[in-house]
C-alpha cells in the first residue's frame, strides 16, 4: 500500500519540466529564461531536459502546443453545452476569467507572451484553433441574428479585445478586486457590442 502511494505521488519529469519553463517565461520572459534556470526550478538534471526537449524552443513549443490544445477543448466542450451565442460567449469569458484566477502563468503566457518572437514558425494565436472557433462561433451567431451584422473580424475584436485587456490588467494588479468582480460589466459591455 505505502509502495503504490509513492508511486502515486512520483512526479513525472516532462511534467515538471512544463511547469518550471510555465512559471519562468511567464515571470522573466522568454528571453530571459535559460535551461540552466529551467533544471533548477525543475529540480531535475541538464541531461533528463535534454531527454525530453532539444533545445528551450522546444519546451516552449511544447508548452504551448499543450495550452492550446486544453484551451480549444474548452471551446469544444462549451460549444457543445450550450445552446445559443450568449450562453456560448458568456461561457467563454467565465473560463478565461476562471482561468486567470486559478491558472494565471497559463494565462500570461496565452494574453502576454509574443509567441512568434520566439516561435517564429507557430502562427499568430489568433489563427490557432481554439481563437479559429471563437470566430465560427461568432459567424454563427451573425449568421443565426443572435449576434449584430458585422465583419466576424471585428465581432472577435470586440470580444476578444474587451476580455484579454481586463485578463491583462489583473495579471498585471492593476485591478483591485478578482476578476469574477468585473464579470457582470465586462460581459454587458461585450454583449452590448455584439448584441442586435
Amino acid at each position: 500500500m505505502a509502495q503504490s502511494k509513492k508511486k502515486a505521488e512520483k512526479k513525472e519529469p516532462k511534467d515538471e519540466i512544463l511547469k518550471a519553463a510555465l512559471k519562468l517565461f511567464t515571470q522573466k520572459g522568454y528571453f530571459n529564461t535559460s535551461v540552466a534556470d529551467i533544471r533548477r526550478e525543475a529540480d531535475v538534471s541538464t541531461g533528463t531536459i535534454y531527454h525530453y526537449f532539444k533545445n528551450k524552443e522546444a519546451i516552449a513549443d511544447a508548452l504551448y502546443q499543450d495550452i492550446i490544445a486544453s484551451l480549444n477543448d474548452s471551446l469544444k466542450e462549451i460549444k457543445n453545452r450550450t445552446k445559443n451565442s450568449f450562453e456560448r460567449l458568456r461561457a467563454i469569458v467565465e473560463l478565461f476569467f476562471a482561468l486567470t484566477e486559478d491558472a494565471s502563468e497559463v494565462m500570461g503566457f496565452i494574453v502576454l507572451a509574443h509567441h512568434q518572437e520566439f516561435l517564429p514558425s507557430e502562427k499568430p494565436l489568433s489563427m490557432s484553433p481554439p481563437f479559429l472557433l471563437l470566430t465560427e462561433i461568432m459567424q454563427e451567431g451573425i449568421r443565426s441574428g443572435e449576434l449584430r451584422r458585422m465583419d466576424p473580424v471585428v465581432a472577435n475584436a470586440c470580444f476578444y479585445g474587451t476580455l484579454s485587456r481586463m485578463i491583462q490588467l489583473r495579471l498585471e494588479d492593476a485591478l483591485e478586486k478578482p476578476l469574477d468582480w468585473y464579470l457582470l460589466d465586462t460581459w454587458t459591455a461585450i454583449w452590448k457590442a455584439l448584441s442586435p
